[in-house]
């Protein structure tokens, strides 16, 4: 690695540390892993429990209330959106429904899920990579696939 490359990489560490600092402060958590770029429409609608790890490439839409609980881990180039439109009103745009998300303690989230809006994933369960959670996932369990069914309970 050239001394450029140092400096800039050194940059990126500072800036990654700051913006994880901002979102400890803001969710007013002490352990925060974030792994940027993440993306957080609307964090003031959040609330986030301590330990949360979020990976790279989440994006989170929070027009309405998110609730990520204790020791939750959100793998890579997840989605999670409140945010839906009424395809029954035209022009579609014109009516936006909100609804919030609830994800509980525990829970293990697979690199690309998709979580609608108004969906609750229960306490300790997993979500498969790639799964679209379009209902809710109830405590214990693991789902995936397009939607996502749950398909057994986490072996406790």
């Amino acid at each position: 690695m050239n001394l450029m490359e140092k400096i800039c990489h050194h940059i990126d560490e500072r800036k990654n540390r700051w913006r994880t600092e901002y979102y400890r402060t803001l969710f007013g958590v002490k352990n925060l892993d974030l792994y940027h770029p993440v993306f957080i429409g609307n964090p003031g609608n959040m609330k986030l429990g301590e330990n949360v790890a979020i990976n790279a490439f989440v994006h989170i839409w929070a027009n309405a209330p998110v609730e990520i609980g204790d020791n939750t881990m959100i793998a890579s180039h997840v989605q999670i959106t409140t945010s839906t439109h009424d395809y029954s009103v035209h022009p579609m745009r014109s009516k936006r429904i909100d609804l919030p998300v609830k994800i509980g303690s525990n829970v293990w989230i697979g690199s690309g899920a998709i979580i609608f809006p108004g969906v609750t994933i229960g306490d300790d369960s997993v979500i498969g990579a790639g799964a679209l959670v379009n209902k809710d996932i109830p405590s214990g369990s693991i789902a995936y696939g397009l939607p996502a069914q749950v398909v057994s309970k986490v072996p406790r």
